[in-house]
């Protein structure tokens, strides 16, 4: 029964970049009014979310964030809030905020805010979708393998926060990172400090949910706004026009793994 549901995970996730990567390209089609293809400009994604900067960040938040989740420090943090903080008002709050990270609802609102941008290039609502989007597609296969190289559990579980790899998919929080990108997106667009550090705040919510709800260890939530907060970044390095020198990109195919990387000078 696992077996069959890890499977039906899977084709669920292949189908969700399927139909956002051909989302964007029919609403996004080059015409004469656009310098770069959305082919272009996702690929520039890829090359900065993967940069050495990047890539140096991410290690450095999922090696300080692993020495939690394999101590006791996770587990008793957890217990804590159970059972100091959490009350019957928090639940009605996470019910709200838990609503920002279900991808089967953000992930279309952004498309669909995107197609915004084919009657209005400068749409503020339509390059917001386009930018989160975009977001979306660079940043949700890594999480993913994150959440299965990890392999650890959620808290009612009784494997714990330990990481055991490839025995679980759940070391990452899914929601944390998509109810994070649509807020990080707004806060990037904003020179208005009171919205764009209120967009900050509200980039956390989704991911306090899953702690509040005993559905994710806090190190998995934030690993999981850490690497919406990537993504989101190095889809605003390619709309600033920032290359990146150094970048590594993993290559994936039946037969086969490996890293392409990619030098620029």
């Amino acid at each position: 029964m696992r077996t069959e549901n890890k499977a039906k995970k899977n084709k669920t996730r292949g189908f969700i970049l399927i139909f956002t990567f051909a989302s964007l390209f029919s609403i996004h089609q080059a015409s004469a009014l656009e310098e770069i293809s959305i082919g272009t400009k996702i690929a520039n994604d890829y090359s900065n979310f993967y940069s050495t900067d990047r890539l140096t960040r991410m290690g450095i938040g999922f090696l300080s964030m692993g020495i939690i989740a394999n101590s006791k420090m996770d587990e008793n943090l957890q217990n804590w809030y159970q059972d100091k903080v959490r009350s019957n008002k928090t639940d009605r709050y996470s019910k709200t905020a838990k609503l920002f990270g279900e991808g089967a609802y953000l992930l279309p609102i952004s498309i669909l805010a995107s197609s915004a941008r084919y009657l209005d290039s400068d749409s503020k609502i339509g390059n917001w979708g386009l930018n989160s989007a975009r977001a979306y597609t660079v940043g949700l296969p890594t999480m993913w393998m994150m959440q299965k190289l990890t392999g650890a559990s959620r808290p009612n579980e009784s494997n714990g926060s330990k990481w055991r790899p490839l025995n679980d998919n759940n070391g990452v929080s899914g929601h944390a990172f998509v109810g994070a990108v649509p807020f990080l997106t707004l806060a990037r667009m904003n020179d208005n400090k009171f919205i764009k550090y209120a967009s900050y705040a509200a980039s956390s919510l989704a991911a306090w949910s899953r702690v509040n709800d005993n559905r994710h260890y806090t190190n998995q939530a934030i690993l999981g706004w850490q690497m919406a907060y990537e993504s989101v970044g190095s889809v605003f390095d390619t709309n600033n026009n920032k290359a990146t020198k150094i970048s590594f990109i993993p290559l994936i195919g039946n037969e086969y793994y490996g890293i392409n990387i990619i030098a620029r000078w």
